[in-house]
């Protein structure tokens, strides 16, 4: 009966952060956190954001933007699903403060994110 009770239980768990790719976890996870080191680690150096209209280039430049846009909002970030999956490329669905977005992450054989974009949803 306590396997059956186990086995019931882990399958209304909800899917976890293994789940995702390394770098949408890097990225949901420092961003809940508030933590802007480990956010930028999730980021090679030349990465590229894109938020909506605007691109940011650059650990500098991102780091400006995601420290008066991202991080003090941080906690509100929660992914929902991947939309669209390929090698080293996802679309997800996400939370993010009171909307729902979609957020495109292209990363490199490491996990590092090299370009992302956040566009309101379709």
């Amino acid at each position: 009966m306590k396997q059956l009770l186990a086995l019931a239980a882990f399958l209304a768990t909800p899917a976890l952060a293994q789940d995702l790719p390394a770098a949408i976890d890097c990225y949901q996870t420092s961003t809940n956190a508030k933590d802007i080191e480990a956010y930028m680690g999730c980021f090679i150096e030349d990465a590229e954001m894109i938020d909506v209209s605007r691109s940011f280039e650059g650990q500098d430049a991102i780091r400006a933007w995601a420290l008066r846009e991202v991080i003090p909002s941080g906690s509100t970030f929660k992914h929902r699903k991947i939309l669209k999956q390929s090698e080293g490329y996802a679309k997800t669905e996400v939370d993010w403060l009171s909307w729902v977005v979609h957020y495109s992450y292209w990363w490199d054989t490491d996990g590092k994110i090299t370009r992302m974009s956040l566009q309101y949803a379709d």
